[in-house]
């Protein structure tokens, strides 16, 4: 049974946010000075995870400061969203140790992509809360921050609006959403991430749910025949069929190099994969880890359509 949908209360300026490392450390220590000025830029203070500078091999700390971190987020009544500073590695070790009952009753605007995936989508199953497929607190918005990545962020955790149709492209391209499979429109809940971190929960109880949803994934450099294998496997475990549609993202750096790259291209591996389902099918989504990407609400309810290819919202991520 689905949990009752928690919408965290949406963000506004003079909002406590805080900044944690659930997966690896930064690349770079100044990424925490520069997202913290982004955000103080949105009119936030900004508090800092205690155990944000730690690492531990390609870890941010241990599973247990890391989860330390977060659960002190949750619990902190000023503190009205959670900012990742960073992907990498090392989130889905946090699963076993996150307490599920802390966080359902502490909403917070939850936000990252990439490895978070595995936190964001364990969080939003296991409470009911939704949680935020959006840019990463040091490399998108300290490193490199733009006004469509801000003002897409703003849409979905400032505002309380019922019905929002989301970007198809990031500004300055010739890039536009193709059309993969199915005609006219799916209804569902949003689900999805990072097509690594999705397969690898595979066969765990944190395994994602997508019946009667919309799935949404993207990856980073990735071969072809890698992403072959993943979506096979999650074909073989009746996840698209379960799907109401299916919004694939952008895929960065995931063509054929090599000796792999007179082979199948990225192209004809969707098409073959996804392209019989008989659901609404769309490719290139600005979502993941390109530079311009949205912000999508997991467990919120959207529209896929095929025949002006887009997705909208249809309720507010946030409340009052």
């Amino acid at each position: 049974m689905d949990k009752p949908l928690i919408k965290p209360l949406r963000l506004k300026p003079g909002d406590t946010v805080g900044l944690v490392t659930p997966a690896s450390p930064p690349l770079d220590f100044r990424d925490i000075a520069r997202a913290e000025k982004f955000l103080r830029g949105l009119g936030f203070n900004v508090l800092h995870g205690k155990n944000i500078r730690r690492r531990t091999g390609f870890l941010a700390g241990s599973d247990t400061e890391r989860t330390a971190d977060l659960h002190w987020m949750f619990a902190k009544p000023e503190v009205r969203g959670i900012f990742a500073l960073r992907g990498g590695y090392g989130s889905g070790r946090l699963l076993e140790l996150l307490d599920w009952k802390l966080i359902g009753s502490n909403p917070k605007v939850l936000v990252g992509h990439s490895d978070l995936t595995a936190v964001l989508t364990a969080i939003h199953s296991r409470t009911g809360m939704v949680t935020f497929w959006g840019p990463l607190a040091g490399y998108d918005l300290g490193r490199s921050p733009s006004p469509f990545k801000t003002r897409w962020l703003k849409a979905v955790t400032f505002k309380t609006s019922n019905e929002l149709k989301l970007p198809g492209s990031p500004p300055g391209t010739r890039r536009r959403l193709r059309v993969l499979a199915g005609h006219g429109t799916a209804e569902g809940r949003l689900v999805g991430g990072n097509l690594s971190i999705i397969t690898s929960l595979l066969g765990t109880p944190f395994e994602i749910d997508t019946r009667g949803r919309l799935l949404f994934f993207e990856d980073v450099d990735e071969e072809p025949y890698r992403i072959d294998r993943m979506l096979s496997q999650l074909a073989l475990a009746g996840k698209f069929h379960q799907a109401a549609g299916i919004i694939v993202g952008h895929c960065v750096n995931c063509e054929s190099s090599g000796r792999m790259r007179r082979t199948f291209n990225l192209s004809q591996v969707l098409k073959d994969r996804l392209g019989h389902l008989g659901i609404p099918v769309i490719y290139g989504s600005p979502l993941g880890h390109e530079p311009e990407k949205i912000t999508l609400p997991l467990g919120v309810k959207a529209r896929l359509d095929t025949e002006r290819p887009g997705v909208t919202l249809l309720e507010a991520a946030v409340s009052d």
